[in-house]
């Protein structure tokens, strides 16, 4: 008799902890880069890449649903700013802090330099970019320290909301370096001719830019702190397992 009592009380606390994630769970909308390869990118006009399918997995403790909405770069932090949904590919820095709630960090990414064989330099320190014209995509940020040197003017910015034409400029001598993801030279080039016809011109620098860490970030007037806190949860769980270094090697290139 008190094993069975025992019993049906195990039940019925499963069922109260099961009914409580229900009852918590949100369909939460999640925005991000559509050309950010491997992290966010648009697979034949559908969400792809390694955060939407860790997203998918940490779907599976939370309860709560992550729709992703993936845009040109500024158009996504302006749906984030105000407050329509979260955004992912996020680097953390001191002013987006004071706007933002930030999750554990979710992805780690290599910031490359891409340059042209013939004007390649040995690349250690943020110093070494002073006086280049640097291109990357509009409304990024690259840490606190670079985005310092940029507003300074030591760095002379010169951003855009595409990847072929960056390596375009880069071709044509518009810029001296293009900033890329870890792995997007290699899709890019082969979706233009101009492109794929100078691949061998390219070449990135041995040394990262720097290896970011990559955040999920909601605006603070969202209120979405107890989301945050089942994600970071699951994720902290997640990366102490094999399964989190075998979905990321799923889109290493």
């Amino acid at each position: 008799m008190f094993f069975t009592d025992r019993l049906k009380t195990l039940i019925l606390c499963a069922g109260l902890i099961l009914l409580c994630q229900v009852c918590h769970a949100e369909n939460i909308v999640i925005y991000g880069g559509d050309s950010f390869d491997p992290q966010t990118y648009l697979d034949n006009g559908k969400p792809a890449g390694v955060i939407p399918a860790l997203f998918a997995r940490i779907s599976k403790d939370t309860g709560d649903t992550y729709t992703f909405k993936l845009l040109p770069w500024k158009r996504a932090i302006a749906e984030s700013a105000q407050g329509k949904g979260g955004i992912v590919s996020f680097t953390l820095n001191a002013e987006r802090a004071k706007n933002y709630d930030f999750s554990e960090p979710t992805y780690q990414n290599k910031v490359r330099l891409m340059v042209l064989k013939e004007n390649s330099f040995s690349f250690n320190t943020l110093a070494d970019l002073n006086g280049l014209v640097v291109g990357f995509p509009l409304g990024s940020s690259f840490g606190d320290a670079f985005d310092a040197a940029v507003a300074n003017k030591k760095i002379i910015a010169e951003t855009d909301t595409n990847q072929v034409s960056r390596l375009k400029k880069l071709l044509l001598g518009r810029i001296d370096v293009a900033i890329l993801g870890s792995s997007s030279f290699q899709k890019v080039v082969v979706t233009d001719p101009l492109l794929l016809a100078n691949k061998d011109r390219f070449k990135a620098l041995p040394n990262p830019l720097l290896e970011d860490w990559l955040y999920l970030a909601f605006a603070k007037q969202m209120q979405m702190k107890p989301a945050l806190e089942r994600f970071n949860k699951s994720l902290i769980a997640l990366k102490k397992s094999k399964e989190y270094d075998a979905i990321v090697s799923q889109y290493s290139h």
